[in-house]
């Protein structure tokens, strides 16, 4: 059995590197933060991410460049996973493979397993830039040949296990709103209740 778990808002407290990036950004180009709801973007792909605030198809490789450089940045300075991740963590590698799925950037997955020291606890990292940021229910259909229970904070998250036919677990503590989980088999207040759960 393997568990797979999104990673910003499920064992990443992404708000801490993403917000400052972000406004910073945001008011480089001249767009005041205050106009913008950061917690919609956290788990989006970056090209989404931009395409939504600007509204047009211009050519975004620069802002998706700079702002991962600050968030990568941001990482090593600010970052933080959620209280009881690692202790959860180091419960259920003893029981279950542990994957990470992520519709982020390579370099931002590079970096975060540098600076949280995810590699002693997960055994495989399927990330959206390897995948031209298709759904997630699409890269474990198409990646994962075995069972798996699937945790995250968004609807996609949801999805990636409900459309395969596999359970699912909703973190209520993420970026989602409760609705976003509405076809979860299970949902969790903290990332330790899967210690009882699992």
């Amino acid at each position: 059995m393997i568990i797979i778990f999104d990673f910003d808002g499920t064992i990443h407290k992404t708000e801490l590197v993403y917000k400052r990036a972000l406004h910073e950004t945001l008011s480089e180009i001249g767009i005041d933060p205050k106009t913008v709801n950061y917690k919609k973007y956290i788990g989006m792909s970056p090209k989404d991410c931009w395409d939504d605030i600007l509204k047009d198809d211009s050519n975004k490789d620069y802002l998706i460049a700079k702002n991962g450089k600050r968030i990568r940045e941001n990482l090593k300075k600010y970052g933080a996973l959620y209280e009881n991740s690692y202790k959860t963590l180091e419960y259920l590698k003893e029981k279950y493979d542990l994957y990470i799925l992520s519709k982020c950037l390579k370099a931002y997955m590079n970096e975060a397993r540098q600076v949280f020291g995810l590699d002693d606890y997960f055994d495989k990292y399927l990330v959206g830039e390897d995948y031209n940021f298709i759904d997630k229910y699409k890269i474990l259909r198409e990646n994962i040949d075995y069972d798996y229970i699937m945790v995250g904070d968004r609807e996609e998250d949801v999805n990636a296990g409900f459309m395969n036919g596999k359970k699912t677990i909703f973190a209520n503590y993420g970026y989602g709103n409760p609705n976003e989980g509405k076809n979860a088999s299970y949902h969790i207040d903290d990332i330790s209740e899967l210690i009882k759960i699992l």
